[in-house]
């Protein structure tokens, strides 16, 4: 072989290489809440949300022209209903999700099975599990998004802002030995609250409450026995339930002994901003603080 061809041979071989290098640059390697490593080749310019939660993460750190769909029911900020809809939860429709073309699948454990990770990968389409009941994991499951979508600065914006809010509102909380009672699904459907290692939870103590149920674990159904047993100070309410939500608790049989409904202390709260782990569970630290403490805006 002639030293020309030699050097062109070379200078090929040191292209590749360089070519490889820079396509190597552009993966994204992160662990998700699953506890799944997934490698991403960035950067990611189509990507679907299926938790609402997750749909709001994406659009607080400024990913939504990369956003091409959504779960059914993503519904904030109001823009991203004009996004086409696909079907998620139990009945997640792959071929709707196929469809969109995204690159990454942004969906929650609470809602999905492995076999919709596993479809989906089979596919080719990444898939970024999300796991999020505290408000650290909220922060976590913020920072693997930016991560993600290279958006690491604007994630860390958002959490301190939500930093700030929740430390806002703990310093003017006074800590009392008063309790509240979440009330996450209503009576005719089966009665369910917040314990403990649930945001709830920690949103009552960082306005300076006790939790009645701090001694289940997670979300949990409860009894109407054990709500009139517990005699909670406050009733917070995020069924979902509408308007006559309030009146329906202000008169169960057997319920007017219990503090919170003599002082009439129940609270129909904005369901979505207190159920979903999002950045807006800082927005319902502050609705909380001024319903404890009788302001109204």
């Amino acid at each position: 072989m002639s030293k020309k061809l030699v050097s062109l041979f070379l200078a090929l071989l040191m292209m590749c290489c360089t070519a490889a290098v820079m396509a190597e640059s552009n993966a994204i390697t992160v662990t998700d809440m699953f506890g799944r490593e997934v490698t991403i080749e960035g950067p990611v310019t189509r990507i679907i949300a299926l938790d609402p939660g997750d749909c709001e993460m994406l659009y607080a750190i400024g990913c939504e022209d990369a956003l091409v769909g959504r779960g059914k029911y993503c519904d904030y900020p109001a823009a991203v209903l004009e996004l086409p809809a696909v079907q998620s939860g139990a009945d997640t429709n792959l071929e709707e999700i196929l469809a969109l073309n995204p690159q990454v699948v942004v969906m929650s454990g609470m809602h999905h099975t492995i076999e919709h990770v596993e479809l989906l990968e089979q596919n080719g389409i990444r898939v970024i599990g999300t796991d999020a009941n505290s408000i650290e994991g909220v922060y976590q499951n913020i920072r693997l998004l930016g991560t993600i979508m290279g958006k690491d600065e604007n994630a860390e914006a958002v959490i301190a802002e939500m930093q700030k809010t929740f430390a806002d509102v703990a310093a003017k909380s006074e800590q009392t030995d008063k309790t509240i009672y979440f009330e996450v699904m209503p009576l005719e459907w089966g009665l369910w609250s917040a314990g403990n290692s649930t945001f709830m939870h920690e949103l009552a103590q960082i306005c300076g409450m006790k939790n009645a149920f701090a001694d289940i674990e997670g979300w949990k159904a409860v009894s109407q026995e054990q709500v009139i047993e517990r005699n909670p100070d406050y009733i917070v309410l995020v069924t979902g339930m509408g308007e006559t939500a309030v009146d329906e608790v202000m008169g169960r049989p057997g319920w007017e002994s219990i503090t919170a409904i003599k002082n009439g202390a129940v609270y129909n709260a904005d369901s979505y901003t207190m159920t979903r782990p999002a950045p807006r569970l800082a927005e319902a630290a502050e609705n909380l603080y001024n319903f404890l403490n009788g302001i109204t805006k």
